[in-house]
């Protein structure tokens, strides 16, 4: 899936990507271990991020040569944000989309995509928004086992993001990066490295806070 220029910014950072496709929350709803609270608590959390990650598609499409493409890679996320509604309502959990839900773990990622989103070019938008979209499709490269016996819920989340149409998202914001990105000069590709590998980090703290079922914000 990975085209030139990314894959050259993922290998400058194995360590960082390793971690997070790989990330033992990832590797427990696979197998059938991943306790209904840390399933539960990474939905809720997702979902104002969801909003954020929406609007810097659509901030993307308003600087873009090609605003079809990103628009519906926005109406792809906002399926995605139909079916994590879904999955909440059998969980019976409490959530919302506000801003204010979010932990801080989240909060912090949704102002690194909205900052890169307001201030930046649509290949840096994609360098930022890349380690979600293109991530979550390489931690879910190999299907899961039809035969193990999974959480209902495990395996309706597994089976969404196994989906040709995972695939075929994260394809299609691969290319819009690297045709934005033709030609850059080194300093704009030093630039797009950093602000991939800062999404990196915050992929990984979401799922670290994800598996400890904790992100409180200090009490006032």
């Amino acid at each position: 899936m990975a085209e030139a220029l990314f894959g050259r910014l993922i290998a400058s950072a194995p360590n960082l990507w390793d971690t997070y496709v790989g990330h033992e929350w990832m590797r427990a709803i696979h197998d059938g271990t991943l306790t209904r609270e840390r399933f539960t608590f990474f939905l809720v959390q997702d979902m104002p991020y969801q909003t954020d990650f929406q609007n810097a598609l659509v901030l993307g499409a308003g600087k873009s040569p090609e605003p079809a493409t990103w628009l519906r890679l926005r109406d792809f996320i906002v399926a995605e944000a139909d079916f994590e509604e879904e999955l909440l309502a059998d969980l019976g959990a409490d959530w919302s989309y506000d801003r204010w839900a979010a932990s801080p773990t989240r909060e912090g990622y949704m102002n690194h995509l909205t900052r890169v989103a307001l201030e930046s070019s649509p290949g840096l938008i994609a360098a930022a928004l890349l380690p979600c979209a293109a991530g979550f499709t390489g931690a879910m490269e190999t299907p899961t086992d039809p035969d193990r016996d999974l959480d209902p819920l495990y395996r309706r989340w597994l089976d969404f993001y196994e989906r040709p149409e995972q695939a075929e998202f994260s394809e299609a914001l691969v290319g819009v990066f690297e045709r934005a990105m033709a030609g850059a000069s080194d300093a704009e590709v030093d630039e797009a490295r950093m602000i991939l590998q800062r999404s990196l980090y915050h992929q990984i703290a979401v799922f670290d806070a994800a598996w400890a079922v904790s992100d409180p914000w200090p009490a006032a």
